[in-house]
């Protein structure tokens, strides 16, 4: 009888107290911390990819830099990606506007994908700021769609 495959597992993120979370909970996971060393690991194969979006220690970024979690996106949107077409993606990022963007972008492309922001939670026990009208819309869409956590 064979064994499961352990998953193919993807993490971009810059923070090091949440890499080791995410490593100690998926310890085959590779963790990147650019949007360089993501893309170029994206060339193969993945089960799962996490994608954060505010990178180099910043927070609330713009997102159309190019050192940001959704540039990633606009790669994987910018031509089909067959080898992608099954891989999980989970935005974990605490921006809801910019998990907002990133959610809406792979799904018009058709990829699997849900918002489930990681790591340091607000005192509400809330990832996301749902008062947000990115983080409502958000919420409304794990509703309707069961894709959002």
């Amino acid at each position: 009888m064979e064994s499961p495959q352990t998953p193919l597992v993807l993490f971009l993120d810059d923070a090091p107290d949440r890499a080791a979370a995410f490593l100690a909970a998926h310890p085959n996971a590779v963790w990147v911390r650019t949007v360089e060393q993501c893309i170029e690991l994206l060339e193969q194969p993945w089960d799962e990819v996490h994608l954060d979006h505010d990178l180099g220690g910043e927070v609330l970024v713009d997102h159309e830099r190019p050192d940001c979690g959704m540039a990633v996106v606009r790669w994987l949107c910018e031509e089909p990606r067959p080898h992608l077409r099954d891989t999980r993606f989970i935005i974990h990022t605490h921006n809801p506007n910019a998990a907002c963007m990133m959610v809406l972008h792979l799904q018009v492309m058709g990829f699997q994908v849900q918002a489930s922001p990681f790591g340091v939670v607000t005192p509400t026990g809330r990832g996301a700021n749902f008062g947000a009208l990115a983080g409502r819309l958000l919420h409304w869409l794990g509703r309707h769609t069961g894709t959002i956590v």
